[in-house]
C-alpha cells in the first residue's frame, strides 16, 4: 500500500522506495542533507517523484561531494546518509533502485534521467519544497 501513516513503517527494503509513508515529504528540490533523514517521508518524496541519492561510511568523500554538487543542480532530488544500508553508494526512485560503483558510474546519469520526474512516479508534478527539511 502507500498509505499515509504517522508511525514508522518497516520496509523490506533499506533504503525503501515505497509503500505506506508519512504524510510530510521531505524536500527534494535538489536538498542535500548531511543527517540521517526519517525514511518515511523521504519515501513521500520519492512518491512525487523525487530520486534520493543515499550513502553510508563506506562511500569516498569525493564521490559524496561530487554527488552532492549534481543533487544541487537537480530539482526533484535529494541526498543524505543512510547508515545501515549495505552498499556505499545507492540510487532510489519510486519502486526503483541501483548501486554505483562510484559518482562517475554511468549509471547515476542514467538513473537521474530516467526516474526523476520518471513514468514510475505515482503523483508527477506533487510539491519537493513546503515540506520537511530537518
Amino acid at each position: 500500500t502507500q498509505e499515509h501513516v504517522a508511525n514508522k513503517v518497516d520496509y523490506p527494503m533499506n533504503p525503501p522506495v515505497g509503500g505506506d509513508h508519512n504524510q510530510v515529504w521531505m524536500n527534494c528540490n535538489a536538498d542535500v542533507y548531511t543527517q540521517e533523514i526519517p525514511k518515511e517521508n523521504a519515501v513521500h518524496s520519492l512518491e512525487h517523484g523525487a530520486v534520493w541519492v543515499t550513502y553510508n561510511d563506506k562511500a569516498s568523500d569525493a564521490d559524496i561531494e561530487a554527488l552532492t554538487k549534481k543533487v544541487k543542480a537537480t530539482p526533484y532530488s535529494l541526498m543524505s546518509p543512510v547508515k545501515d544500508q549495505k552498499d556505499p553508494l545507492m540510487l532510489s526512485a519510486w519502486g526503483k533502485q541501483v548501486t554505483v560503483k562510484n559518482a562517475s558510474d554511468d549509471r547515476v546519469d542514467q538513473f537521474f534521467t530516467k526516474y526523476v520526474q520518471g513514468p514510475q512516479t505515482p503523483e508527477p508534478g506533487a510539491a519537493c519544497t513546503g515540506g520537511l527539511d530537518k
